[in-house]
Parts: C-alpha cells; structure tokens; sequence
C-alpha cells in the first residue's frame, strides 16, 4: 500500500473547494493507495507527474510518485478546477518553488482528520504497523541464507519466519552428532 502525502498549498485547495467537492475528490486520491500509477502522466513543465481527474473532467489532481526503497509516496501538489490549464500551471509554479517554501507533507489519514466535516464521511483505513524482523533472523537470512537485505528489510515478521523455517527444512537432514 503507498503512502498518500498532501503539500501544504494542495491542502488549502481542498478547503476552498467545498463540502459538495471535497468528498468526492478524496475518495478518487483513496484510489492511489493501491495504485499510485493510476493516473495519466503529465508531460512540459510537469514531466514526472501524473493526474487523476473526477468528476466529469472538471476536477484535476496532480501528484507524482517517487520511490524510497521499497515504499512508495504520492505526494498531491494541486487540485482544482481545469480551466484552460490553470491548475497545471498552478502546479508548475508550485514546483518551481518548493525547495524555497520547506513544505511540510501531510498523510491523507491526517489531511481527513484536518478537514474535519468538510471530508464527509470518508475514512481512510491505515495499514496496521507490522511487527519488525529482529536484528538476529535479519542477519541469518541474509548471511545464511543468502537473501538480498533489501528483500529482507520488506519482509513482514511471518514472512521471515516462513522463509527461514522454509530455508532450514530444505537444507536436508543433519547428521547425528556422535554416532
């Protein structure tokens, strides 16, 4: 599941749009949790971007999804109203000047709770937090069993205990100690 990231500025979009709007455009944005690639790429100026559109293509939503690991994040720069481009170019100017803004991201789960009752009854269930791997079966499947560390590092606990009872089974029997 990917994380869905709201700047600041895109965050204030949603509140001018309204309580008629707001519910609708987060329930599309939901859709980026398990399909951050859902949306069109956007090309210019906005290269590395995408959009989704709702409503009967009045509403623009411009994000991009950038790669950390093995997480993904989709951070939604703009939403508005297409009206020759302007949101696409409230997007490119937004771009241009993040890195002088220091713009704080907000997580969807939290941008609902902030929006309070103009988000309607949407609700975003969060993925429940996964128990780490311990530093010792980390190591041993790394070491011993000669798992890559950053497939080791996505693993779930049951999926390193799985494949490391998996890799000690099928290793074969070992020989008696003493006989």
């Amino acid at each position: 599941m990917a994380e869905v990231l709201f700047t600041d500025a895109a965050i204030d979009d949603l509140r001018r749009l309204g309580p008629d709007v707001v519910p609708r455009i987060l329930k599309r944005i939901q859709i980026l949790l398990d399909d951050p690639e859902t949306g069109h790429p956007l090309g210019g100026e906005l290269t590395g971007f995408r959009k989704l559109v709702v409503g009967r293509n009045h509403w623009r939503i411009v994000y991009r999804v950038t790669t950390g690991g093995a997480v993904e994040v989709c951070e939604v720069w703009c939403v508005g109203v297409r009206s020759d481009a302007e949101v696409y170019a409230e997007a490119s100017a937004r771009v241009a000047s993040i890195a002088d803004e220091g713009s704080t991201l907000l997580k969807l789960a939290d941008v609902i709770r902030r929006l309070g009752r103009l988000a309607g009854h949407v609700v975003v269930e969060e993925a429940p937090s996964r128990e780490p791997v311990p530093d010792w079966l980390a190591q041993r499947l790394v070491h011993t069993a000669g798992i890559p560390p950053v497939q080791v590092a996505a693993l779930s606990l049951e999926q390193a205990v799985d494949l490391w009872t998996d890799f000690m089974t099928a290793s074969g029997p070992s020989e008696p100690i003493g006989d």
